[in-house]
């Protein structure tokens, strides 16, 4: 009896550990149960949500046409651009436009808006695409700790070497889930991350227009 409690023992904080895991995976918006953040999921921005300028939707996708605010609503959507390097570019745009800088910035804020709102639906996508596989990984676990709770009931020899092999599987395969699900809870937070970028951007730019 003693050397079937040692058997079974260190399945319990497995269990544990990827069941909690598990619940996490559905733990934030109820709008969308598969949805894996804490974070409410926001599948788009709106113009209102960063722009109190003129409407955004006059615009449409002109902003392309333009290659100088094309470019420039490219540098400013990169995280990689630093804020204080976007206003700089922003401010220069501004006092470079001349009399049709009002309808410049506005295309700018719509080129801008675009481009992190496409930034954005790639990431959301990814974090679907990541959660889903999250929960493939935890009913396997699932499945391979109901096996292992049976084979630990059995003391035959060739359910001892089964065990020895399906505990190293499942030991790996926890602990794989547990890493990503650490890894998840960093890439949750860059859709955020973009919607407060293009709040900052449609606010400075917002700054310049003139009455």
């Amino acid at each position: 009896m003693r050397r079937k409690i040692r058997r079974v023992g260190w399945i319990v904080p497995l269990v544990a550990a990827a069941t909690i895991g598990a619940a996490e995976l559905h733990a934030a918006d109820p709008a969308d149960p598969n949805w894996p953040c804490q974070q409410r999921k926001v599948p788009a921005i709106s113009a209102g949500q960063i722009w109190a300028g003129p409407p955004l939707d006059s615009v449409g996708n002109s902003w392309r046409d333009d290659p100088a605010i094309s470019h420039l609503a490219s540098r400013l959507a990169a995280r990689r651009t630093e804020m204080e390097e976007a206003k700089r570019l922003i401010a220069e745009f501004a006092d470079s436009a001349g009399a049709a800088k009002n309808e410049k910035l506005t295309a700018l804020a719509a080129g801008v808006l675009s481009i992190i709102n496409s930034d954005r639906a790639s990431v959301i996508a990814g974090i679907e695409s990541y959660a889903q596989r999250q929960e493939a990984l935890a009913s396997k676990i699932e499945r391979q700790t109901a096996e292992l709770q049976e084979l630990s009931a059995d003391d035959s020899e060739a359910s001892r070497s089964k065990l020895a092999d399906l505990q190293e599987i499942q030991t790996w395969d926890t602990r794989i889930f547990q890493e990503r699900q650490q890894s998840l809870t960093y890439i949750c937070e860059v859709p955020v991350e973009l919607e407060r970028r293009a709040f900052a951007l449609g606010r400075e730019i917002g700054r310049h227009l003139d009455p």
